[in-house]
């Protein structure tokens, strides 16, 4: 017979897998109520998870997730990774998919990969709803390549910590370099005491002070020194102020100082005996001793201002009126009501004046004064209003040159910009004529219009060599590099260059060898020169003569 092997009852008692006491069905509804109270606590907490399908870029969310953001019912952005990042806001410099796609980037994985960003959520497009700053904290897994294939993280609401951290950085309200209060400061400490000021019916005093000539100082000294003279200037003036006034680094080698209850009579001698801080003994630097200057502008809280913008702003003009003059070193804002009206007038004209430049209600023509280059007939460009603009309240502001207008009010980058198009435009158009186009110093530094000019002229055949680029004496032969450059930059692009308003002088004849022209036009009072005595016609042909010894073509103003 075959042997059997016998169970003994406690070897079968140790093979029996244990009990758990609850049947399948049991634990299904065990792991149900943990998990849903698994949910109730992440929801309580702020939080919500997901699981994200790298490859398909579906993502699954735990239940509270849209009641935790707020988002409105059909909503379905969520629901995918890159519908989810349009929901984020511009202010975010995180996104999950990049975060991940860095990580991967770096090297291959081969286990889960934890990952960190903070990004702000729109949850409701063009809804008034605050935004929601979010924390989002995971892993993801590689596929057999050890390229991402799925993540698993969880987000969190961290608004309330943010503006923690919001605050934290607003109370570091002090200048690194002299240790006194920044200008953040100074504006909360203005509003104090403009309200102060109002409350208790007393006057007291802003001001500007500004330390002369310091490019100079860190030109000749260097900055360590230049800034050594701030950390002893602000040193100083605090000695002399009183328990409750204020200083404080304004900007570059200004100081903005309060001064409490220091009524008009009082303000020159305060002013004075600040002056004297700075500039009657030498400051003592690495650099050896630096004397230095500075000039003060200063305006009256409240009668000056409610506001600390504006308040800053008015002692600021007094400080820009008194830098004009030599004679004087402390200036009080004064609001003259007929220059008041006239910025008011110039800030409405300008507004008209760009509004037409943009709705492209400028008429502009093309005019030959008698002008030559290269044997081809030489048209400048003309700008107007169109019939239909109305300037308002303008008096005689619509009969003058619109180049002239623009200038004074400040506009020229957006004149030129304009000019620039109309003159491309018409060298699109067949034909031999020759165009001037001139171009203002504060344009001629903008990149843009450069960038503008080159891919314009390379768009038309021959379109450069039809075109010539007038910019003034003053700055082409300043011998700034800038100047130098730009001038190389249109002549490598086949432009004539005419200098406008050329003295004629031996010194400019000397410095036009330097720099790259085709054409000089005469300034107007070389003409008059001559005009006022015929005698000095000789000298009008010797000044052609040399230009012409240099190849350069000579324009009379009309």
């Amino acid at each position: 017979m075959q042997d059997r092997k016998v169970t003994t009852a406690e070897q079968s008692e140790e093979r029996r897998p244990p009990q758990s006491g609850l049947s399948a069905k049991g634990i299904s509804q065990a792991l149900a109520k943990l998990h849903e109270a698994a949910e109730t606590i992440v929801a309580a907490t702020g939080q919500a998870f997901y699981v994200w399908n790298i490859h398909s870029d579906r993502i699954e969310w735990s239940r509270n997730f849209s009641r935790l953001i707020g988002l409105p019912e059909g909503e379905t952005r969520h629901l995918k990774g890159r519908s989810f990042e349009s929901m984020l806001s511009s202010q975010s410099q995180q996104t999950r998919f990049g975060v991940i796609v860095s990580a991967a980037g770096t090297n291959r994985a081969d286990g889960p990969v934890p990952y960190q960003c903070i990004y702000l959520l729109h949850p409701v497009a063009g809804a008034d709803t605050p935004p929601l700053w979010i924390e989002d904290t995971g892993c993801w897994y590689p596929d057999e390549s050890g390229r991402p294939a799925h993540a698993e993280g969880s987000i969190r609401i961290i608004n309330d910590r943010r503006k923690q951290e919001e605050d934290l950085r607003r109370q570091s309200d002090f200048d690194d370099l002299t240790c006194l209060p920044n200008r953040r400061s100074l504006e909360k400490c203005l509003e104090t005491t403009i309200h102060d000021a109002e409350s208790r019916g007393t006057v007291s005093t802003f001001m500007i002070m500004s330390l002369d000539h310091m490019d100079i100082v860190n030109d000749v000294h260097g900055f360590e020194a230049g800034d050594e003279v701030l950390r002893q200037a602000g040193k100083r003036v605090a000695a002399r102020l009183r328990g409750d006034d204020v200083v404080c680094r304004f900007s570059g080698a200004k100081f903005g100082l309060i001064l409490r209850d220091c009524p008009p009579a009082e303000v020159f001698d305060a002013a004075t005996r600040l002056l004297k801080a700075v500039s009657t003994d030498p400051l003592e630097t690495g650099a050896g001793p630096i004397s230095v200057n500075a000039v003060i502008g200063a305006c009256f809280l409240p009668r000056h201002g409610n506001t600390p913008k504006e308040v800053i702003g008015n002692a600021y003009k007094a400080l820009r009126t008194v830098r004009g003059d030599v004679a004087h070193r402390v200036n009080v804002y004064s609001a003259d009501p007929m220059k008041l009206e006239e910025n008011r007038f110039k800030a409405r004209l300008s507004a008209q004046v760009l509004a037409a430049i943009e709705s492209d209600t400028v008429e502009t023509r093309f005019e030959n004064a008698g002008l030559t280059f290269r044997g081809a007939k030489l048209l400048e460009l003309r700008m107007d209003f169109a019939r239909e603009v109305q300037l308002e309240e303008t008096g005689t502001a619509s009969n003058r040159d619109f180049f002239d207008l623009s200038r004074e009010l400040g506009l020229t980058r957006h004149v030129d910009l304009r000019a620039l198009d109309a003159v491309l435009a018409r060298l699109e158009q067949p034909g031999s004529d020759a165009y001037l186009l001139n171009v203002s110093r504060d344009t001629i530094l903008d990149s843009d219009w450069m960038a503008k000019l080159a891919t314009g002229l390379a768009a038309t055949d021959d379109a450069a060599r039809r075109l010539v680029i007038g910019i003034t004496e003053t700055f082409a032969l300043s011998g700034k590099p800038e100047a130098v450059t730009f001038l190389k930059s249109v002549a490598s692009l086949g432009c004539g260059i005419r200098i406008n308003r050329f003295s004629a002088s031996p010194a400019a004849f000397n410095r036009l060898q330097s720099v790259p022209a085709d054409i000089v036009m005469l300034d107007r009072e070389v003409m008059q020169w001559v005009e006022n005595d015929p005698q000095n016609g000789n000298c009008l042909k010797h000044i052609e003569s040399v230009a012409a010894g240099m190849n350069l073509e000579v324009h009379r103003p009309a």
